[in-house]
């Protein structure tokens, strides 16, 4: 009887000891087939019972990038930074993590991982810098929408599932879900899953009416049992160009696996759409052709492709209509309008503008739609339409229904279901006050960069020649405030300074409330502009000027009767020769003799100034020997220096140094 027992407990500890790991096996090496298999829906549960029990590096990347597939942010946010807390895991999850991160609105720690990215892998460093900086323009826009646009979710259209790219088709649209639109047997069921997502197929829907649409599918052969959509139809409404997708039977997983995607057209005859038939470019089954879109004038077709030779990833391609009703060979849609990564969804308006989403240009965090002016594969600069039309997520499937109101398709957050199609409203912009102008700035020494106060900062209105002025503060720094529609200078200047410095700023054309930004680094006088006059010489302990100097004096009157906006300081020196005190006194006699040269020949007195400097600025000290006559005449001297003036006069000081 007890041999009995132990047998049997020993059975059972048996059982319980490998069950758990059988089943834990048979756990891993099914989630590898549905991820093989593209079934990341199913995938998805059993990777999350395996990190529960045994967590790994592989098993926790598989995980995340089964989130990042099916789109789910949230969670890959989640399992990616699960993923960096392993060793070795691969530098290229930073990016993965911090595009999650930045689809759910985590502006700055995306910014990090970005910028983390770049430094493990140096030669992405320059796109990660990129993604870094997108991550600034991102969180301004998510925090400062445009207040005229409005959105508002079109409840008649959506469910718990997706809905998005509608089109205007009769008096309703149609649109692509993968709703259960009529649900039958459990196994009937199963077989219409899609692996990827676990949801039906997507299929084209009609909808109705406006305020109660009433939904129907699109009739075969329209909708096959693969993905159909999306579509556009031509003005005249009895042509649908059309996405679909073709099962890859190689692979064969919890749903069919889908292959490549086509663009197909079929016409309408009595009330039934013909049997669909292949668009001439999508002979190679090699790459995919989707989202069709035709031009206003029916003789452009604009669509997405992965073919080769593209700037990467999906780009917009457009065909022309030939004469025979063809389509012509397509052609790439050019820089402005594709990047080295995704474009897709194009869409025209009436006015030809053409509208596309993009995740390479700089965007909000997913897709974000564009539009771009121009036709065929000649157009200008794209131009992201901001938030509230983008968001962190997808945004995608633009529909204008005029100039001001049109739906988008977008998996934002408060949505009814996975992706929704909203309604855009653009309002009339009310009128803006009047814009707020001013200039301010700071004043700094030149040479030694500290700050100048108390200086005269000058404004002169060019238009009106009104002329304003401002002391500097204690930081050395001023402001002005400025009109609208006017064009300025802006000038710093005082007696015991000047610059070379004069800004220009005009508010010509400005509508938003502007403060311009200035410095000014002025010279001091010391260091401004000396002109040493020739012949000015003087007698031995005479002051007077002699006969042969007022040529060289008339020079300097003519400097400053052509200069009327020029202040100088006259300078005589001595030579060695007497006391210093009586050679300061001296050198301010032969000063001021120079000045009244100046007044009696008619400029005003408060142009100039006279300053004797004696013996304290020798030209020559002779060296160790007696100083010749010439060395001391050559001390006895005259200069003068301009003090105050206007850029400009720094040619005409030039000529006199002839």
């Amino acid at each position: 009887m007890n041999y009995r027992k132990i047998l049997i407990a020993t059975a059972f500890s048996f059982f319980i000891y490998f069950l758990p790991q059988n089943i834990f096996s048979d756990n891993i090496e099914k989630a590898d087939k549905y991820y093989e298999k593209y079934d990341y829906k199913y995938a998805i549960d059993l990777y999350e019972k395996v990190m529960l029990k045994k967590p790994s590096l592989e098993v926790a990347q598989k995980l995340a990038n089964c989130y990042r597939f099916i789109n789910d942010t949230e969670a890959a946010e989640q399992a990616y930074a699960r993923v960096l807390t392993f060793e070795d895991f691969e530098p290229i999850n930073y990016k993965y993590y911090a595009d999650a991160l930045k689809q759910n609105s985590r502006f700055d720690k995306a910014k990090e991982n970005f910028l983390l990215y770049g430094q493990a892998v140096p030669s992405k460093s320059e796109e990660a810098r990129v993604l870094a900086n997108a991550c600034d323009a991102a969180k301004m826009w998510a925090e400062n929408p445009e207040p005229n646009v409005s959105i508002e979710n079109e409840l008649g259209l959506n469910s718990e599932y997706s809905e998005f790219s509608p089109v205007k088709y009769k008096n309703g649209y149609v649109f692509v879900s993968d709703r259960w639109f009529v649900k039958t047997d459990a196994s009937k069921k199963s077989d219409e899953v899609y692996g990827w997502t676990g949801n039906p197929y997507l299929k084209l829907y009609e909808s109705s009416g406006e305020s109660s649409p009433k939904l129907s599918l699109l009739p075969k052969p329209v909708n096959n049992e693969f993905h159909t959509g999306s579509a556009v139809f031509t003005a005249s409404g009895d042509t649908i160009y059309f996405s679909r997708s073709e099962a890859d039977n190689s692979k064969k997983g919890k749903g069919k696996v889908i292959g490549r995607n086509f663009i197909y057209y079929s016409v309408k005859t009595n009330n039934e759409w013909s049997e669909p038939v292949a668009l001439g470019f999508n002979s190679d089954a090699t790459f995919s052709v989707q989202h069709p879109a035709i031009s206003a004038d029916g003789n452009i077709l604009y669509f997405a492709s992965d073919m080769p030779g593209g700037l990467g990833g999906n780009d917009i391609y457009a065909s022309r209509k030939t004469s025979s009703g063809s389509w012509g060979n397509p052609v790439n849609c050019g820089p402005n309008v594709n990047s080295t990564d995704d474009e897709g969804f194009p869409s025209v308006s009436v006015e030809g503008n053409l509208y596309f989403s993009s995740k390479g240009h700089v965007g909000m965090g997913g897709l974000d739609i564009f539009t771009a002016k121009g036709s065929y594969n000649n157009f200008g600069i794209a131009e992201n339409l901001r938030s509230p039309i983008n968001s962190p997520k997808d945004d995608f499937g633009l529909l204008y229904l005029n100039d001001k109101s049109g739906l988008i398709s977008s998996n934002r957050n408060g949505g009814r279901g996975l992706d929704d199609i909203y309604r855009f409203n653009i309002s009339t912009p009310k009128l803006a006050e009047a814009p707020v102008l001013a200039v301010e700035g700071q004043v700094l020494d030149k040479e030694d960069g500290s700050v100048l106060a108390q200086l005269p900062i000058h404004l002169i209105n060019t238009q009106t020649g009104k002329q304003l002025t401002v002391l500097s503060d204690a930081s050395g720094k001023f402001r002005f405030d400025l009109e609208a529609d006017q064009n300025y200078i802006i000038k710093g200047d005082d007696n015991r300074y000047f610059t070379r410095q004069e800004g220009q700023i005009s508010t010509k054309g400005v509508t938003e409330s502007t403060t311009f930004s200035v410095k000014f680094e002025l010279e001091r006088s010391d260091a401004a502009y000396l002109v040493r006059l020739n012949n000015i010489h003087y007698d031995f302990n005479k002051w007077n000027i002699r006969p042969d100097a007022a040529n060289e004096m008339n020079k300097v009157l003519s400097f400053m009767m052509n200069t009327p906006n020029v202040n100088i300081e006259m300078r005589a020196h001595t030579d060695s020769r007497g006391t210093a005190a009586y050679n300061q006194l001296l050198s301010q006699k032969r000063a001021e003799s120079a000045v009244a040269y100046l007044r009696n020949n008619g400029v005003n007195a408060d142009r100039y100034t006279a300053a004797g400097l004696g013996e304290t600025q020798l030209l020559t000290t002779c060296g160790s020997g007696p100083c010749t006559e010439a060395d001391h005449q050559l001390n006895r001297r005259t200069e003068f220096k301009v003090v105050k003036m206007k850029p400009a006069a720094s040619s005409l000081t030039a000529s006199l140094r002839k």
